[in-house]
């Protein structure tokens, strides 16, 4: 896997124009038709990690193929194998840098144009009752009725994220 980003960027995807559906949201991050707040937080050659911009909740981060795949099944070999360790290293890194308690890993491609991705989703000790201690689908559907998290403290979230990645590598390499 590759290093973090250093920082935030806009990621091109090299796939052919005609393998791209023109309306496909995940494809117009990959390409730099749309911006996503703080960039992108992690990538390898298979998959990119970037905060989420819908209604998920602030520090929500969707892992995306950077090929356009429509189903999980589609996926290559290469991809399908390098998916799990860049899952873990996420995941890992968001724990670590948002104190989150859990974090959830979803996968609900239900709208056409498909493209494979997961919402990973953090789940924060109720220590403020905000949440009001939800979990699960609960706390999914809570989120989803609050409004869009604001650019600028999804930047921060990313930032944050993407440091810790970074701290993870170095120690790693010493």
């Amino acid at each position: 896997m590759s290093a973090p980003s250093p920082s935030p960027k806009t990621v091109v995807n090299d796939a052919p124009a005609g393998d791209r559906p023109p309306d496909c949201l995940a494809c117009q991050i990959l390409t730099g038709q749309m911006a996503v707040p703080g960039g992108t937080i992690a990538e390898t050659p298979d998959w990119i990690a970037d905060h989420c911009i819908g209604k998920h909740g602030l520090g929500a981060i969707v892992v995306k193929s950077r090929a356009h795949r429509e189903n999980f099944w589609d996926l290559t070999p290469q991809e399908a194998a390098t998916l799990g360790g860049f899952l873990k290293k996420i995941t890992q890194a968001m724990q670590v840098a948002l104190g989150a308690e859990r974090i959830y890993i979803n996968s609900w491609v239900d709208q056409p144009p498909y493209h494979v991705h997961f919402v990973l989703q953090p789940r924060y000790l109720d220590q403020d009752k905000a949440e009001l201690g939800l979990q699960g689908l609960e706390l999914q559907v809570y989120r989803s009725l609050q409004p869009k998290p604001k650019a600028n403290e999804a930047g921060a979230i990313a930032d944050k994220i993407r440091a810790c990645l970074a701290d993870m590598a170095a120690s790693r390499s010493v």
